[in-house]
This record gives structure tokens, C-alpha cells and sequence, in this order.
């Protein structure tokens, strides 16, 4: 199996100096690429007055911990393209694959927060789901194209490059027929750098609902969820299989391209690791409530009394396998139950909860490496690997 994590950057109140927190991060960053730890997903979120998931940018972020570290792959968990320039994105991803030596895992998604998207980008707001894919996926074709082609043109619903009728500026350099024509016009575009991998990172979308598995398997595209019960786990599983066979043009494993997230500390015992996470989990969660209803997290089709609705949310999530909370043989028996009845041999752990200390987060890391991760190999099913777009150029410009 292949153990992730997840860095969002907590701290509820602002209690700590930012600065504070990257030292904190250093130390874990440093720990987990020595412990053999597979990719750290970083995630972008703005505006995060509140202390919750305050780490604005991925990319930037992923190129520090490229600086610290040897074999630790470098995710970014998730990046959302509707916040940013698409060729703009391109660029800083491919150059950070440069910079890592070939370490880096593209993590995606499409925003969730409309405080986030109404001040980047309307057309990624998601009140209008259908606008959202449809902006998202030609980000991601942009994207790609970006990365493969020379003298690449684009021209969509949203984006149209090159802008037309723009004369090239660069008219004493010999004349490159992909990108200006006998009139002087720019016509196609090239960015520099161009992925360290090829054709480009491997791409992965960090999604929960149903639709979307398929898309993303129609897209040639990883997946990683959270909000997945075991119920509802099991459902999306089965239909990301089944389009991602259609995808490959070959029976896709159980498993394939998938990655689980959960919650995950580890303590001497079931009743240390309870007393101690139980309230921070209270704490998160009601803030994750704010823009994720209860609901998601529960069983296909399982309707939600009042006192679910408004109680525990430790009381709500353990019973459903949301938490893998306890000590080494408890969480160790969960990820096996989780590989034997699913298939998933890729786990994302989100084990820096907010109102747990440095010294319990770096303790629970050190029993999972020594006391849980030894007990699975470190084989897994390998990543579904980008497609070569039809049509596109060679692959120059690195």
C-alpha cells in the first residue's frame, strides 16, 4: 500500500504566528520523507479568516518542501484551476515538476466555498454546477495542451488563445511557422517549461460526488475522496470502475486510481487516541458542517433523524468509518478491512487536526510509521497515467 498526507494548514483562532506553523510543517515535512511516506497533498484555500485551511498556495508551497526533502512527492491537494490563469497554472506546475526532479502529483479541483469563487471568477462559481465543469474541464484541456504541444491554440467557451490579430513581438527572431505566420501575427503559443515528466504529471481529482467519479475516469484522471462513507464508498467505486474500463479499453482492478482520505491518529491505546482526538474532531468538523452538509457523509439513500443531523459528529463519523482513530492494531485492522473489501491500497491521511499538538501529531506519525505501515508492503496499484492528446506536437521546450 502507499501512505499520503495532507497538509491544510489549521489554526483556529490564529493562536499561533504563521510563522509558527511552517516550522511545525517543516518538522513533519522532514519526518515523513525520511519514514517513506508516498506524496504530501497541500491544499489551496483563501480568505480563511477564521484560522480553518489557510494555506493559499500549493504550488509555492510544494516548491519549499521540494527544497527539504529527497524522495517525498510533492502533491498539490488540491490546486483549483478556477482560481487561477490557466496558463499561468501550466507554468507554475510544470516548473515545480522541474524543480523536484519529476516529484510532483497534479491534485485538482473545482472550489467549494462561493466566498473563494465570486472573488476570483464568477464562471467557477459552484451555485451553477454545470458552468463549473464545463470551466474546469476547459482549464484542464488548456492546461494540457500547454504542457505537450508547441504552437498550441485554444479557442473554447471561455478562453480563447492566442488573442487575435496581435502582431508577434519577437519579428527579428527567425520565423517559427507554429507560432507566427507570414503577416507577422502570433498564432501559437509555447510556454517554457514544459513538465519534467512526460507527457505531464500524473492527475488526480479530489471529488466525493457520484457524477464526478465518472468524469474524471471519461478524463483519464486519479481520484482522491474524503466525504465517502463505507456504503458510499463502495458506490462510487463501482462506477469509476466501470468508466475507467471504457476509458482504458481494458478491465480496470478494483482499486485503480483510486486514493481514500481519512482522519487518522494513532495512540498507545483505543482509549488514549479517543480521549485525545475526540474533541478535535468535534471542533473541525463543525466548521467543515459550514459548507459540507451532514448528509454527505453519510450512507446512499440513509435518511439522517434530527439527533444525527444535530449531535456528535465523533458519534456520527466512527460508526459510518470516517475515522481511523486508535491505536496501531485498531487503525492498522481498518486500512486492512478498508483494502480487503474495496480494493484501495492508497490512503491519504489527515493526521494534522487542528487542537492537537505538535507533540501528539509528531507522535502518532512516529507510530504509524513504525508500528502500522510495516505491516502492508509498499506495493500498490499504479497511478492511471496521463493520455498523449491526439494531434498534439512533440514534446520539446523542457
Amino acid at each position: 500500500m502507499k501512505f499520503d498526507y495532507l497538509f491544510t494548514m489549521d489554526n483556529p483562532g490564529n493562536v499561533y504566528r504563521y510563522g509558527d506553523l511552517l516550522d511545525m510543517a517543516t518538522e513533519q515535512i522532514v519526518f515523513l520523507d525520511e519514514a517513506g511516506f508516498g506524496t504530501l497533498w497541500q491544499g489551496e484555500h483563501h480568505f480563511g479568516g477564521e484560522g480553518y485551511e489557510i494555506n493559499p498556495n500549493p504550488v509555492l508551497a510544494g516548491a519549499y518542501a521540494a527544497g527539504i526533502t529527497k524522495n517525498l512527492r510533492l502533491g498539490t491537494g488540491a490546486v483549483t484551476p478556477p482560481f487561477w490563469h490557466p496558463l499561468r497554472l501550466a507554468e507554475d506546475l510544470a516548473l515545480l515538476d522541474q524543480f523536484s526532479k519529476g516529484r510532483l502529483d497534479v491534485g485538482v479541483a473545482r472550489g467549494i466555498q462561493p466566498r473563494e469563487a465570486t472573488n476570483f471568477n464568477l464562471a467557477g462559481d459552484r451555485r451553477d454546477e454545470e458552468k463549473n465543469w464545463r470551466f474546469f474541464l476547459e482549464q484542464l484541456d488548456i492546461i494540457k495542451k500547454a504542457w505537450t504541444q508547441e504552437g498550441f491554440t485554444h479557442e473554447g467557451e471561455f478562453y480563447r488563445f492566442p488573442h487575435p490579430g496581435v502582431k508577434d513581438s519577437a519579428t527579428w527572431y527567425p520565423r517559427n511557422p507554429l507560432w507566427r505566420d507570414e503577416n507577422d501575427e502570433y498564432v501559437g503559443m509555447s510556454i517554457i517549461p514544459k513538465p519534467y515528466q512526460k507527457p505531464y504529471p500524473s492527475m488526480w481529482n479530489l471529488l466525493d460526488k457520484t457524477p464526478g467519479f465518472k468524469r474524471s475516469a471519461e478524463e483519464r484522471m486519479n481520484v482522491i475522496t474524503w466525504l465517502r462513507s463505507r456504503e458510499g464508498l463502495r458506490e462510487v467505486m463501482d462506477v469509476y470502475q466501470e468508466a475507467l474500463s471504457e476509458t482504458l479499453g481494458r478491465p480496470a482492478l478494483r482499486g485503480e486510481g483510486v486514493s481514500l482520505m481519512r482522519m487518522v491518529y494513532v495512540a498507545e491505546t483505543d482509549e488514549q487516541a479517543h480521549r485525545e482526538a475526540r474533541q478535535p474532531i468535534e471542533q473541525l468538523y463543525n466548521y467543515v458542517g459550514g459548507v459540507r452538509p451532514r448528509d454527505m457523509f453519510a450512507n446512499p439513500g440513509e435518511k439522517l433523524t434530527d439527533e444525527e443531523q444535530t449531535g456528535s459528529w465523533w458519534d456520527f463519523l466512527y460508526p459510518r468509518e470516517h475515522l481511523f482513530i486508535g491505536s496501531p492494531e485498531t487503525v492498522r485492522a481498518q486500512i486492512e478491512h478498508l483494502n480487503s473489501e474495496y480494493g484501495v491500497d492508497r490512503v491519504v491521511l489527515w493526521s494534522w487536526i487542528p487542537g492537537l499538538t505538535q507533540e501528539q501529531v509528531m507522535r502518532s506519525n512516529t507510530l504509524f510509521a513504525d508500528e502500522v505501515m510495516p505491516h502492508f508492503g509498499r506495493e500498490c496499484l499504479p497511478a492511471v497515467t496521463p493520455a498523449m492528446p491526439e494531434n498534439f506536437g512533440p514534446l520539446t521546450g523542457d
